[in-house]
């Protein structure tokens, strides 16, 4: 058999030992060392520093004779003696002052005294009912639940709390009978420290519950609630009682006397099969735009994937609380999607994420990366077309109710369209919450008002289609019912309102539109005129300096240059200055250096006797376009005005009074005055003189002038060279 051998050289194992023996028994070191150190040097001798550990305190603490002298050899200076100070300090310094320290728990709500735990929606709903249950009977009994409680802190010196034990004998003494399932759900809410119940904050809500019923007046004399509470039968689970008549009401007494209560109209709920909860929470995710994550990933801060039993209940009570409308999961179908995403390895733990992946199919599907030619249908159909709760489905009713619920339905449209009968005003009254739904009652209310008799027949029939959990659901009647759409009063207007508003139709590709060539021209005879550097309205758009930009940004400085390009001309540009390493980018570098090359040439300095050519912009264009013939006319024209030449006629300065805004252009009718005044119209036909304006015009604004300046170099040149033009 082997032993335990101890170690008695270890230093800090004795220390240790006396530190707690100091810390139980509450002994100071310094009284016993103090008195054989009167010079206040620091430093004893090793008989003095033993004898007070085998003397007094050999009893308190209990060191042996190997474990002193061990001590003696730890602190002892060169000269021989012991530095008792610092062993002092090893010992005494080293104790906690619990009283310095603050309070870990100040301004929490666990200092509350009436705190108390959080429960999920449907447990909030059985303990409401518990409390009110117990509240009536305290009540009747006129007992005073505090003193009872106050009696067991007087001898447990507790703060407002008790044990779980004597909870139950309290309550097993004054009657207050629970079941067991109650009471666990009573210590699930009120629990403190594990161990104890906080019965102030149990005996506050018996309180302000018996205080609420009899404010509202639901309480008699006698303590007890009256007959016309709707709430009379409080408890927290109701019994289930047989119900023979269920299946075994005969068609006559539905139609009949006994249509009031209609039991065929309330069905036993039974609990919908996990596929049917699961598209119902796909639908509600749907409409109201939710992420699953959000709710469980704070409850899960290691990201297993996993969450307790009572976390997946309240996250699924959260999920089913939205801004648009509410989802209802009763405790039976909670327990089913329990059951089906309980952790195989761990009972009490849920697997929120495979809830999650299931829930989010209904957007997309997870890692599509790895199937790209899978086709995603989002969301599903089985989601979209989900039966409503509460609802019958109207494939499986009776043939005979669909045909006359079809038959009702017509009737009632014909009524209201002959009549001229508006059927919303008058659901609409009793909506008050504009969800669309009104009660049996109400609905029978609203016909009977408009004029509508029905028989018991009919309006059965219309309930089997329009009825649901909420009610009798009335959008969906008048959608019926109500006529689709109204004939306008003026058609004809309406119709020509439509086509001036209408989108104007994409005009046809021209075939210039697809010239790059003509396209730059277009774009350098804009930045020679204007004097426009592109550079710097692209360059703002670079933010990185990767010499590239997005489609849009391109198209947006370009038509911050003021060059009217159409959206063909754009797609050329696109095609032919797009960039290769990054998708829908331009490589405006390039463009800019093309455009560029309309004021000078790129790397002249390699180059130093080229010469470069400035581009000159044209004025060429569709309207100042002439054919052979017309070329031949204005050639034959020119040829006649040149043989008065301009020193002789002084034409430029008769033109330029015309021109006030010195742009070098004027109007026709200016410029046949011009031509007049000089005597020069009479050399000329007409015709010769409409052919000339249209070759020497330029469009300024919204009509048609002529370039004089150019008109006159024209002629200057024909009478300096004296030769015909080649036709």
């Amino acid at each position: 058999m082997h032993y335990k051998t101890l170690k008695l050289c270890d230093i800090w194992r004795t220390c240790n030992k006396i530190r707690s023996a100091i810390f139980r028994v509450n002994l100071d070191l310094w009284d016993y060392y103090l008195p054989l150190d009167p010079d206040k040097q620091g430093l004893i001798s090793e008989l003095k520093f033993c004898s007070v550990l085998s003397g007094p305190l050999k009893s308190v603490i209990g060191l042996s004779e190997q474990e002193i002298a061990d001590l003696a050899d730890y602190f002892r200076v060169q000269d021989g003696r012991i530095y008792y100070t610092q062993f002092c300090e090893v010992i005494n310094n080293s104790i906690p002052d619990f009283a310095k320290n603050a309070n870990l728990v100040t301004g929490l709500e666990w200092e509350d005294p009436l705190q108390c735990n959080r429960l999920s929606m449907t447990e909030e709903r059985r303990l409401n009912l518990l409390i009110t249950k117990i509240a009536v009977q305290v009540n009747m009994k006129k007992l005073v639940l505090k003193p009872y409680f106050q009696d067991y802190e007087l001898v447990s010196k507790n703060n407002g709390t008790v044990t779980i034990a004597h909870f139950a004998r309290i309550l097993s003494y004054l009657g207050i009978l629970v079941s067991a399932e109650d009471f666990n759900l009573l210590v699930k809410k009120y629990i403190k420290d594990n161990y104890t119940l906080n019965y102030v904050a149990f005996v506050a809500a018996i309180d302000a519950s018996v205080d609420y019923m009899d404010k509202h007046g639901m309480l008699d004399l006698g303590g007890d609630l009256l007959a016309q509470f709707p709430g009379r039968l409080i408890d927290a689970q109701l019994p289930k009682l047989p119900r023979p008549e269920i299946g075994k009401v005969s068609a006559a007494a539905i139609f009949g006397k006994q249509n009031v209560f209609h039991p065929a109209l309330n069905p036993t709920k039974q609990t919908d099969n996990l596929l049917t909860i699961i598209r119902s929470i796909q639908q509600h995710v749907l409409k109201n735009r939710l992420r699953v994550n959000e709710f469980f990933r704070d409850f899960d801060p290691l990201h297993t994937g996993k969450v307790t039993v009572s976390q997946f209940h309240r996250c699924l009570d959260a999920l089913g609380l939205s801004g648009l409308n509410k989802m209802f999961l009763s405790l039976p179908e909670i327990e089913t999607l329990m059951i089906q995403y309980r952790d195989p390895s761990d009972s009490m733990r849920v697997c929120w994420k495979t809830f999650e992946d299931d829930v989010d199919q209904v957007f997309t599907i997870k890692k599509l990366e790895k199937t790209p030619c899978l086709d995603v249908n989002t969301p599903p159909k089985a989601v979209l077309e989900l039966p409503r709760k509460g609802g019958n489905l109207w494939q499986n009713v009776n043939p005979t109710t669909k045909e006359l619920c079809e038959e009702t339905v017509i009737k009632v449209r014909q009524r209201t369209m002959k009549r001229a009968i508006l059927l919303k005003p008058a659901f609409g009254d009793f909506d008050k919450h504009n969800n669309g739904h009104v009660s049996r009652a109400q609905m029978r209310q609203c016909l009977l008002t408009s004029g509508i008799l029905l028989s018991d027949e009919e309006l059965y029939a219309l309930e089997e289609r329009f009825n649901d959990e909420l009610g009798f659901n009335y959008f969906w009647f008048l959608r019926e019912v109500e006529p689709k759409y109204e004939q306008p009063l003026f058609a004809g207007l309406v119709s020509d309102m439509k086509k001036i508003n209408a989108p104007p139709r994409p005009k046809p590709t021209e075939r210039k539109e697809k010239d790059i060539v003509l396209i730059l021209a277009k774009i350098k005879g804009k930045v020679v005129q204007d004097r426009v550097r592109i550079m710097e309205y692209l360059r703002n758009f670079d933010l990185h300096n990767e010499e590239v930009i997005s489609k849009a940004d391109f198209k947006r400085g370009i038509d911050a240059c003021r060059i009217n390009l159409t959206d063909a001309e754009y797609d050329t540009l696109f095609e032919v200055f797009g960039s290769i390493k990054r998708c829908n980018c331009i490589d405006y570098k390039r463009f800019v250096n093309v455009v560029e090359e309309s004021f000078t040439q790129n790397s002249l300095e390699r180059a130093p006797l080229v010469t470069p050519i400035q581009h000159v912009p044209t004025n060429d264009c569709e309207r100042n376009f002439l054919n052979f013939e017309e070329r031949k006319v204005m050639c034959v024209a020119l040829q006649k005005l040149s043989k008065k030449p301009e020193l002789q006629m002084n034409l430029l300065d008769v033109m330029q009074d015309f021109d006030s805004t010195h742009c070098g252009t004027i109007s026709q009718e200016q410029f046949l005055k011009a031509l007049a005044l000089r005597r020069m119209m009479d050399l000329i036909s007409r015709n010769e003189f409409d052919i000339v304006c249209k070759g020497f015009g330029f469009m300024r604004g919204l009509r048609d002038e002529v370039d004089y300046r150019a008109f006159i170099k024209a002629l200057d040149i024909l009478h300096a060279t004296n030769k015909y033009l080649p036709f």
